[in-house]
């Protein structure tokens, strides 16, 4: 054989093995990954309520609506409201009585109005809810997985997260809570996920409540394949700066 050709053949080999190579990184990182089976954009929120039956006088709000803490949501005028024997009567926190003797209810911290149950000019009853108010930056994702048990072994505290919108952006989270229950030998798992990059109305628009998105869980990977990808990645950063 020629020197020509056994340098052909050591290059065919060399070709070879870094294909080979890339094919098993890329298995190997694939298989550090879970997706979830179903994951929306979810929000903490409050109920906005009145303690007494009585007429909606004023509807302050409409969904969509900013409100900050202590504004005016809706004003109720309540007949049981109306002072006996000169005495007022008591209300509870974040609500108090205008200088008509109208129940005024407000808002117990910022938030985005979600929904509105008590509109103008209808009658409510006691203890009914008037609206629903999203707490502001409270934005998170709630995700559910279908682990084996070597899978659900690999994922670590406080795992990351790679959240892909429905226009394949994405956004960086972490695990924040894990509720997990065993069906015939696979952790049924759903997680909560936080990320900073939550803002609401961001990504153009995509970023809000009840937006579906993927979630991809990224698990502990031990193995050879990965000890020695990191340490080159960590050797090119180093070369490379």
């Amino acid at each position: 054989m020629t020197w020509g050709g056994r340098f052909r053949l050591l290059l065919g080999l060399l070709l070879v093995v870094v294909v080979a190579g890339l094919a098993t990184y890329k298995l190997n990182e694939s298989r550090g990954i879970a997706t979830s089976a179903s994951a929306q954009i979810l929000g903490k929120t409050y109920s906005v309520g009145t303690p007494y039956a009585g007429l909606v006088v004023t509807q302050a709000v409409e969904v969509g609506d900013e409100v900050s803490e202590g504004e005016t949501l809706f004003v109720i005028d309540a007949a049981n409201l109306h002072p006996l024997d000169g005495k007022e009567p008591v209300v509870p926190e974040t609500t108090h009585l205008d200088e008509e003797g109208r129940l005024v209810v407000t808002a117990s911290g910022a938030g985005v109005v979600t929904a509105v149950d008590g509109t103008r000019g209808t009658f409510v009853q006691s203890a009914a809810d008037l609206a629903t108010i999203q707490r502001k930056d409270t934005l998170y994702v709630q995700a559910e997985y279908t682990l084996s048990a070597k899978e659900y072994a690999r994922v670590p505290d406080d795992a990351a997260v790679t959240i892909e919108l429905p226009n394949q952006q994405t956004l960086s989270g972490h695990v924040d809570r894990v509720q997990v229950e065993t069906v015939d030998g696979k952790a049924q798992a759903v997680i909560t996920v936080a990320s900073d990059e939550l803002v609401q109305g961001d990504k153009d628009g995509l970023v809000t409540a009840g937006t579906p998105v993927a979630a991809l869980l990224h698990l502990r990977n031990d193995g050879v394949v990965t000890t020695v990808s990191d340490a080159v990645k960590g050797y090119v950063k180093d070369v490379v700066g």
